[in-house]
């Protein structure tokens, strides 16, 4: 009997033993420990003892990072969470396996700057060759490494379309006015998008401008920016190379700070930047503009049966006139956005030309050209290459909403019609092979509201003969039109299908 109490107390201690140590393993496996869950675009990739620890690692490694940058410090990516949490987990991951998995899958990033440039209310310049893509991205993201870098870049995209001296005047506030009869005075300029600048972890796989510089290639070229260059050649000009390379005058002068007007000599040899001007903002310039006009004479022809046939004399001298005409002007990135004429003054009266003819001809005219607006007026886009995309007119504006539109020539109406881009317009066929096109006119209604061909104009049709300086039709804003101007146009042939003309060379 003694003996089997003996056995049991043995089997019972044993399983006290097994029992003690079970309790004190389940204890141990829950003693709550503290750590850092690290967290990769939403996902967790594993458990540190210490956040610190992590960034310190990343330093070390990224030495190279830190010698192109110039900095003393490389974070961890912006899609990086640490969370701290509390976990009876004891798997605890090394710093160097976290530092691996995320090397291969997102960037480091160091401290710079994020500019923000929102265009989403921005005024969108519109003319028939830039019509506003729907797609253009609307908020714009910048990495610079400092304030200063973007203040300075700034400033010298203004200084690309606006004289240097007349900047300084307005930021210092001085008082301006007109060195002589005729000149601009430079009233306001201010950067019409939001822009908010403000500090951030940036992205080392992302452009980050060190530099005004190449900043300023950016703001000024847009996603056009290009490493190309032109080398000046013998019997170059500044209005060639700006043709042969698809650029405006004005592009050209604003990708090369160098040149400081069209009439600039140029050397053999000399080195200049090629690219279409698409600025990532807008700069608005308004300025108060005095200028002088030429008026000039028209031919006016009589007949004379007196006289041999083919026999003419000039019974009348022409002369050009001048006009006067102050104007405000607001500009959007160097072209003209809104105009208006406050006053004009006649300085030089303008005297027509008069030919008498002779013998029994028909009095159809001599196909001569004549101005399609009234005066004054001024050219607020001229004809050549704009943003890589020819302008193949003029825009002229100043003669205000409702004011007439002539034919330019005698000739044949072929067509009237409308379109998105050109709102209501005219073509015209002329006895000389030429066509002349009449773009963004008002309907009958005195508005822009495109409602079909009949409601273009109420003074022609299609068929009809007309003559120089004859009423066609009404000056307005219809189509992708950013202000009240006439689109016109001279080709030699049927438009879009033959060589258009600088309208300019004809008068």
């Amino acid at each position: 009997m003694k003996g089997k109490n003996i056995i049991w107390l043995t089997i019972a201690l044993i399983i006290s033993g097994i029992l003690v140590t079970m309790i004190k393993e389940k204890n141990t496996s829950h003693i709550p420990l503290e750590g850092y869950r690290v967290y990769l675009e939403g996902k967790a990739i594993g458990l540190i003892k210490s956040k610190d620890e992590l960034n310190n690692y990343i330093n070390k490694q990224q030495d190279q990072l830190k010698t192109k940058y110039n900095v003393d410090t490389i974070y961890i990516p912006n899609d990086i969470n640490i969370e701290k949490e509390v976990t009876y987990d004891d798997a605890i991951d090394s710093v160097e396996s976290i530092y691996t998995r995320i090397n291969e899958i997102s960037p480091f990033t160091i401290r710079g700057y994020q500019v923000t440039i929102d265009k989403t209310n921005s005024t969108e310049y519109q003319n028939d060759d830039n019509i506003h893509d729907e797609d253009e991205n609307k908020v714009i993201k910048i990495n610079v490494m400092n304030k200063e870098i973007f203040t300075k870049a700034v400033e010298n995209f203004i200084l690309s379309f606006v004289n240097e001296d007349q900047y300084k005047a307005f930021v210092n506030k001085e008082k301006l006015e007109l060195q002589s009869t005729t000149g601009e005075i430079l009233e306001n300029i201010y950067i019409e998008d939001e822009i908010v600048i403000k500090e951030a972890n940036l992205p080392v796989n992302e452009t980050i401008y060190m530099d005004s510089d190449s900043l300023t290639k950016y703001l000024i070229f847009n996603n056009n920016t290009s490493s190309e260059k032109y080398y000046v050649k013998s019997g170059d000009n500044i209005d060639k190379i700006a043709n042969d390379n698809k650029m405006s005058v004005n592009e050209l002068l604003i990708a090369n700070s160098s040149l400081t007007s069209a009439t600039n000599l140029l050397y053999v040899g000399q080195e200049l930047s090629i690219g279409a001007v698409d600025p990532v903002f807008n700069l608005m310039v308004e300025k108060h503009v005095v200028e002088d006009q030429i008026v000039k004479y028209t031919r006016k022809n009589e007949y004379d049966n007196t006289m041999y046939q083919g026999q003419t004399k000039i019974k009348q001298k022409g002369s050009n006139g001048t006009i006067r005409v102050t104007q405000k002007i607001k500009y959007i990135n160097g072209e003209v956005l809104k105009a208006y004429i406050v006053s004009s003054e006649e300085i030089v009266p303008v005297v027509n030309e008069i030919v008498v003819h002779g013998g029994k001809q028909a009095k159809r005219g001599d196909g001569g050209w004549s101005w399609p607006t009234n005066f004054p007026y001024s050219i607020s886009s001229r004809y050549g290459w704009r943003w890589g995309r020819l302008h193949s007119g003029v825009d002229i504006y100043g003669t205000g909403r409702g004011s007439p539109i002539y034919a330019a020539r005698d000739g044949e109406v072929t067509s009237i019609t409308s379109n998105s881009s050109s709102g209501y317009f005219v073509i015209i066929k002329h006895d000389n092979g030429y066509y002349t096109r009449y773009a963004h006119m008002q309907n009958v209604n005195g508005n822009d509201r495109l409602g079909g061909v009949g409601s273009a104009t109420k003074y022609i049709r299609v068929g009809q003969r007309v003559k120089a300086h004859d009423l066609i039709g009404e000056m307005g804003s219809s189509g992708g039109s950013t202000g009240v101007h006439l689109h016109f146009e001279i080709w030699n042939g049927v438009p879009f299908s033959s060589q258009s003309f600088d309208p300019l060379l004809f008068y």
